[in-house]
């Protein structure tokens, strides 16, 4: 069953509740290191539930910068920031197929 709600108030509440997530997110991250600007891959793949694998190819597209000390490589908790503030989506600005066109959902 689907309420009868305008996309646009959708698409808005679901932009705020991404919001609030990213911003919890990086609250965690901010209080586990506050005394430390650079992490660990194991504490990235944390921050945005992803594998080591992923972050080793964001790190070779040029995504994500890190630095090596040794044979260990860190990144820096600003360049993490930085990679959150560019791939903020604004799903008001997403155009759908078909739901922009609605006024409203119709109940079945």
């Amino acid at each position: 069953m689907l309420l009868p709600i305008e996309p646009s108030v959708f698409w808005q509440k679901m932009k705020e509740i991404v919001e609030q997530v990213m911003n919890e997110s990086q609250l965690k991250v901010a209080g586990k290191h506050s005394e430390r600007s650079l992490v660990k891959v194991k504490e990235v793949c944390e921050l945005f539930h992803v594998s080591k694998p992923t972050v080793y190819d964001w790190l070779k597209q040029g995504k994500i910068k890190s630095v090596k000390i040794q044979s260990r490589r860190y990144f820096r908790l600003q360049d993490i920031d930085e990679l959150i503030q560019q791939n903020q989506v604004d799903f008001l600005a997403t155009k759908r197929p078909g739901l922009h066109q609605n006024k409203s959902l119709k109940v079945l």
